[in-house]
């Protein structure tokens, strides 16, 4: 998705989150701005659904939840709201007013024409502090490709790469996806 600035100087956290309550369209919060957000195509639904699906039932049993892009998450040092494609809790979820999840611990972005850039770089740097994520992870929706970034036991980000066939690794959450899962039936959408 792509955002877009409202008009309007600065906005209360307060006040957004009452516009995000009977807004038509989702919103991105950062320190007192709200962009809209506009919708992804087919495709891009369709991957993050197939996620969605896949997690559902490989994490029910280990206490983890997946969830979709009307997930809320709020990262309170950088006074960032944002709604990832898809969103992985465990544990005990926490959460801002009620309606912000400000644990995660996988964040997982379907990329996009128009939002690969901001993803790889402003998106990951405020994701970066939130101090529950352990796997940031980009999806393309090109080809069968996967990056996955792990924070390491320093703290630091890692790189690992999976494309083709590969089956896709999520140790933080103990559970693999396959690449014909996520890619599954895009050809019918």
């Amino acid at each position: 998705m792509s955002a877009q600035q409202v008009p309007q100087q600065y906005f209360m956290i307060d006040e957004y989150l009452e516009r995000e309550k009977t807004a038509l369209e989702k919103s991105e919060y950062y320190k007192g701005e709200i962009f809209t957000m506009s919708g992804g195509t087919p495709r891009h639904a369709g991957i993050a659904s197939n996620i969605v699906t896949a997690l559902g039932t490989r994490l029910q049993n280990k206490n983890c939840r997946a969830f979709g892009s009307d997930l809320k998450v709020h990262i309170p040092e950088n006074q960032f709201f944002t709604y990832p494609d898809v969103t992985i809790a465990c544990g005990q979820r926490e959460y801002f007013k009620d309606s912000a999840l400000t644990n995660p611990r996988v964040i997982i972005e379907v990329l996009s024409d128009s939002t690969e850039g901001y993803d790889r770089g402003t998106k990951f740097m405020l994701y970066r502090s939130i101090p529950s994520l352990q796997e940031y992870v980009l999806v393309s929706q090109q080809e069968h490709f996967v990056e996955i970034f792990r924070r390491n036991q320093h703290g630091r980000w890692e790189l690992y790469i999976f494309a083709n066939d590969a089956e896709v690794d999520l140790p933080s959450v103990e559970c693999v996806l396959f690449m014909q899962e996520i890619y599954a039936d895009l050809d019918k959408i």
